[in-house]
């Protein structure tokens, strides 16, 4: 892939937690891969997500792809060897066709997001499947 990916989200489930600004930066600023990502999680610099409180909550799972910010405000994108549960709050979720361009992309590539209903991730993600059935056969 190249420099420079954008990333499809669906808002939630905390995105209550940050302010109007914090969610309107997170997607509509660039990001950064830093050299810190690995298999666990893929972390970001940019511009610090603005909470409207704190950082933590109370521990509830973390699914491939959350995007937790915790409370430097810089975003985690949570991979395949995250732990189960956290206490951060999660801003958005990468939806599932998307996680392949981030964990084959470098340290240094620019990240940007772009926030889709369920409804049209849950049709990309059909869409996906079934061109993965065709190449498979």
């Amino acid at each position: 892939y190249g420099e420079e990916i954008l990333l499809r989200v669906v808002l939630g489930p905390q995105d209550d937690c940050f302010t109007k600004k914090g969610i309107k930066d997170f997607l509509s600023e660039t990001f950064v891969m830093t050299n810190q990502s690995d298999r666990m999680g893929c972390k970001l610099d940019g511009p610090e997500i603005e909470y409207k409180e704190k950082a933590d909550i109370i521990s509830d799972g973390i699914p491939c792809g959350a995007v937790q910010v915790p409370s430097g405000g810089k975003p985690i994108i949570m991979l395949a060897d995250r732990q189960t549960t956290g206490g951060y709050a999660k801003i958005a979720t990468v939806i599932t066709p998307d996680i392949p361009k981030l964990v084959q992309s470098r340290p240094g590539c620019k990240v940007r997001f772009e926030a889709v209903s369920v409804r049209k991730a849950q049709r990309l993600f059909v869409k996906e499947e079934k061109y993965l059935t065709e190449v498979i056969r």
